[in-house]
């Protein structure tokens, strides 16, 4: 309550001193005669000083649109020949894989068709051998048959039973040669036969000649 008493005393005070006059200095002087400078015109199109940037007029808006059109027309270019590009490496990827896949199932197919050649061959010259034997055997059957001119002949590759041996050797690519033997034995047998029957015996292609009949030839052969 004090304090409220002091401040209602100061402005009684105050009101009998009367109205305050302002004390005015150079200072206040020169703010208050200084004129005020004019105001500053904002340009149109946006605030500030200086002048508008090239790129926010509308033809350096036009020109930067043309710019980015040619560079996307550049880009798209590129692009364009990168997908060529790649194209033609994955074709010539895809025809070496094919030219290697096809190269190695060629050389697989060879050497599968060199190997069963050679099991052919093998088989052939298997045959051949067993040919061979069983015409021995056949010979020194005939032999042992008491047939001696039938045994020379059969020897030289020729009569009924070395054709037959004949047509197989052929099938199996190759043809029946005389045996071992064969020309000193037919000289040997045709000697024998002429000296017993008393006539020239010759043993060739068509047969024995100068033989006469089988049983009276064998006969003489037996007993000369």
């Amino acid at each position: 309550m004090a304090s409220i008493d002091r401040i209602l005393a100061q402005r009684r005070a105050a009101a009998r001193r009367g109205p305050t006059t302002p004390r005015f200095t150079p200072q206040s002087q020169r703010r208050r005669t200084a004129p005020r400078p004019p105001p500053r015109r904002v340009p149109p199109g946006g605030g500030g000083g200086g002048p508008t940037p090239f790129s926010q007029t509308k033809a350096g808006l036009q020109f930067a649109a043309a710019e980015q059109r040619a560079a996307d027309v550049r880009a798209a270019a590129r692009e364009d020949v990168r997908v060529r590009q790649q194209h033609r490496d994955d074709l010539a990827i895809q025809a070496a894989e094919q030219k290697f896949v096809a190269d190695q199932l060629k050389q697989r197919l060879a050497d599968e068709a060199k190997i069963r050649a050679e099991e052919r061959e093998r088989t052939r010259q298997a045959n051949i051998g067993q040919l061979r034997v069983e015409r021995q055997g056949t010979f020194a059957q005939l032999l042992a048959s008491g047939d001696q001119a039938r045994a020379v002949m059969f020897a030289l590759g020729f009569g009924p039973e070395s054709d037959a041996f004949d047509v197989r050797a052929r099938t199996l690519g190759t043809t029946i040669r005389e045996l071992k033997g064969a020309r000193q034995l037919e000289a040997t047998t045709e000697a024998a036969l002429s000296r017993v029957l008393g006539r020239e015996v010759d043993i060739g292609r068509e047969g024995v000649r100068g033989l006469g009949t089988a049983v009276g030839a064998a006969r003489q052969f037996v007993q000369g």
